[in-house]
């Protein structure tokens, strides 16, 4: 009876060494792996049991990684956040499959619009050289460009399928300059800054004539070609050229030069992001360097194919401003309204 008793002491003792070393080892355990629970533990004391279930998901998770090879799944995060996009057009793309492309790409836009435009402007005669602006474009030849400052509109410059105006706030005397587009390709030395039918075309909602362009590629950069065109614009013979990268399928530079081949003007496009599934630009850079003036839009939200309504293609400005009409223009001196 008294060995049957000390052996049931001895196996108290065991069983209490036995869940004093678990205890043990349990708090030890639970200390080396604190900076992993201390996540997902709450700010109330869990019960054993939720312990016991936490633990396992975070070992579970643990193994799974520890499974999969490491090369592997760094390639993997890698590919998921930094592989650049497919390119639109091979570098050996013929002349037709670039104006395919592009064609079709403007064939998808036949109107835009942005009531979240920032501009920066710098050189000659910029007064507010931060402005906010609204920009709508429609094909063939509507677009309204307004831009203000702290002031109010500084800038008003539109067209429709008759006739553009220009007005700027920083111009003496205070007047709008007028025109039908016929007229305005006769006259020479108009202080317009960008010709309406070419901004037209940089802004992506006017086809390209495979007709009246040339594809021209250079050997020494095989993903760039330019289509070069040949116009009349405000009365001089101009050469239209388009600058295309081909891994992006966009024309990332329209500009104007003239017959001595020396840069009228000239827009740089960047940053394109998808709307409405089609790629525009949220950047564009308008350099004029005979007048030493540079303008960059960062565009925000843009429409895609809007119902614009048609008031926003009429003129609607101080009716007091003098009005100067290009097309009656005589011996070099406007004729007041």
């Amino acid at each position: 009876m008294t060995q049957r008793r000390n052996t049931a002491i001895d196996f108290g003792h065991a069983d209490s060494d036995a869940k004093s070393q678990s205890r043990n080892d349990s708090q030890s355990f639970s200390l080396r792996s604190f900076a992993a629970l201390r996540l997902c533990v709450s700010s109330e004391r869990p019960s054993e049991h939720e312990r016991r279930v936490r633990l396992s998901s975070i070992v579970v998770a643990v193994c799974v990684l520890a499974v999969l090879p490491g090369c592997a799944f760094k390639d993997w995060v890698v590919r998921k956040t930094t592989s650049p996009p497919p390119r639109a057009l091979m570098s050996d793309a013929s002349p037709d499959e670039i104006l395919e492309h592009l064609n079709k790409q403007r064939s998808q836009v036949v109107a835009w619009r942005s009531t979240d435009v920032r501009i920066k402007a710098s050189g000659t005669g910029v007064i507010a050289p931060s402005l906010s602006a609204n920009v709508s474009v429609e094909s063939p030849k509507n677009l309204r460009f307004s831009a203000r400052s702290i002031r109010g509109t500084e800038v008003d410059f539109g067209s429709n399928s008759d006739r553009f105006w220009f007005w700027m706030r920083a111009n003496e005397p205070d007047i709008v300059l007028t025109g039908s587009h016929d007229g305005l390709d006769r006259q020479q030395a108009v202080p317009i800054p960008f010709p309406p039918s070419w901004l037209m075309e940089a802004l992506g909602v006017i086809p390209i004539d495979p007709a009246v362009v040339q594809v021209l590629r250079d050997p020494e950069t095989p993903d760039r070609a330019k289509l070069i065109s040949a116009d009349y614009v405000q009365g001089q013979q101009v050469q239209r050229v388009m600058l295309v990268d081909l891994a992006l399928g966009q024309i990332v530079e329209h500009s104007l030069y003239d017959a001595n081949d020396k840069l009228i003007t000239s827009a740089s496009m960047s940053d394109f992001q998808p709307s409405a599934g089609v790629m525009l630009p949220r950047t564009i850079v308008l350099n004029c360097p005979e007048a030493g003036s540079k303008m960059t839009m960062t565009i925000g939200a843009i429409e895609v194919n809007p119902s614009i309504p048609v008031a926003t293609w009429q003129m609607q400005l101080d009716p007091n401003l003098r009005q100067v009409d290009l097309d009656r223009i005589q011996g070099g001196l406007p004729v007041r309204q």
